[in-house]
């Protein structure tokens, strides 16, 4: 995935909801200071992160969605340049695209004031992934202490 000059939206939306999804370039290496997706993964894994957060309501009360990326056999990949597992996706105004970030967790490195729980979703998204089979029962007890799972 290369560093975005600018905005770029998804030419698809999401299967559930169909909402339209945004790329941004501070989240694709134009500020080192916000989190960044990995450069190795592609905009097509990214959006299938969100879709699938859209297509389970991995949402928070504020309607804030949540969503992982997971291998052949369910191990979560990392997604961010500081080892996140689990992104994020504000919610959007209507009528406008959403867009997402990695989040959560950060032990060892990431800024220091992200680190630990505090920067994690609510315990009823880690509820709602176990209730959706998108992670097992040992991830979300490790993922609700803020280690990796």
């Amino acid at each position: 995935m290369p560093t975005l000059a600018g905005v770029v939206e998804h030419t698809g939306t999401t299967a559930r909801s169909a909402y339209r999804y945004q790329f941004t370039p501070k989240h694709h290496g134009a500020d080192q200071n916000a989190a960044q997706w990995l450069p190795d993964l592609s905009l097509e894994q990214e959006f299938s992160i969100f879709d699938e957060a859209d297509q389970h309501e991995l949402c928070d009360e504020d309607g804030n969605l949540y969503g992982v990326l997971r291998t052949a056999n369910g191990d979560l990949e990392y997604i961010g340049v500081w080892d996140e597992q689990v992104a994020e996706f504000p919610v959007a105004r209507t009528g406008t695209a959403w867009h997402g970030y990695p989040v959560y967790p950060l032990a060892e490195i990431g800024p220091v004031n992200r680190r630990g729980q505090s920067g994690g979703p609510a315990k009823v998204v880690f509820d709602k992934m176990l209730h959706a089979g998108v992670i097992g029962r040992q991830q979300r007890g490790r993922l609700l202490k803020g280690k990796h799972a």
